[in-house]
């Protein structure tokens, strides 16, 4: 049992002292780059994507505060409920 246990830890051993480990790996630095002419203008956003989606989920219930953002390209929806609504207030309607 011991023999065993001596030959897997050495194995092992051997094992990690064979890995690649590095600390900063050999690859490509990401980056991302906007263009000022390509892509959506922030009144297209704010018109086609964020306030047809105010507009739709401003009637769920229990729906406490809506925040967007539109930016270059990027429309940002925070929808916050509140927790008052219980689950088994929610199974006896159903």
């Amino acid at each position: 049992m011991v023999a065993m246990f001596v030959a897997v830890f050495i194995g092992g051993l051997i094992a990690f002292g064979q890995l690649n480990i590095e600390a900063y790996p050999d690859r490509p630095a990401d980056g991302r780059y906007r263009d000022a002419e390509s892509g959506p203008v922030v009144g297209e956003i704010e018109r086609y994507i964020t306030i047809p989606i105010e507009t739709q989920v401003a009637g769920i219930k229990n729906l406490r505060t809506i925040r967007t953002i539109s930016l270059y390209g990027l429309s940002d929806v925070k929808l916050q409920f509140s927790f008052d609504y219980t689950y088994e207030r929610r199974c006896s309607r159903c």
